[in-house]
């Protein structure tokens, strides 16, 4: 079975997205292997019965996804704002993009939160005049995270030491930064599964 792979040797805006456009016509699987949520891209494509033009926008998701036979996966080298992954996916399916059964997210893939993303501005206002143009989205400060060992994976949000982690690495984060406006406990409330 052959595999074509997409990959980007850049910090990304080198056209990954528009490749993968054109080639996930024809394929069965369409996967990000790493990133998260950033910039992402705009793809117009024709939906619904008359074939009317839609525009669509992939951060996260993989933008095989407009395929219909193709299943979309998010492996475990991507860090992912759960928020962020159910608000794309809704507003995808509200534009008619039917997702249901074809999208799976590994369970090994780092999550991204909202401190990392307060810790994202953090470090950008750190490196002053030399700052690096952040997206602000959390995702270099969740892959240190995954980096040290001591970030959370998809699978921890069904442990019941899931609040206790994630305490921890919170309490890290006010240790190195100082203390910063966040509410631990409404974060962890926010993700607990039923």
């Amino acid at each position: 079975m052959p595999v074509e792979v997409v990959l980007g040797t850049q910090w990304g805006d080198e056209g990954k997205g528009k490749l993968v456009d054109i080639i996930s016509q024809g394929i069965d699987i369409c996967a990000r292997c790493a990133g998260g949520n950033n910039a992402g891209h705009t793809i117009v494509v024709p939906m619904g019965p008359n074939g009317e033009k839609t525009m669509l926008d992939f951060h996260l998701l993989p933008c095989g996804l407009v395929n219909p036979t193709c299943v979309g996966l998010i492996g475990s080298g991507v860090v992912v704002h759960v928020p962020s992954f159910f608000a794309e996916l809704e507003k995808l399916e509200s534009k008619g993009l039917n997702c249901q059964g074809r999208l799976l997210l590994s369970d090994r893939a780092h999550l991204v939160f909202d401190f990392h993303q307060i810790v994202d501005g953090l470090k950008e206002v750190e490196l002053g005049g030399k700052s690096i143009g952040t997206t602000k989205k959390g995702i270099g400060p969740a892959y240190s995270s995954k980096a040290s060992r001591s970030g959370l994976r998809v699978h921890h949000l069904f442990d019941d030491t899931f609040a206790e982690k994630f305490r921890k690495i919170v309490e890290g984060r006010f240790k190195r930064y100082g203390y910063f406006e966040y509410d631990t406990e409404a974060e962890i409330e926010r993700y607990k599964v039923a």
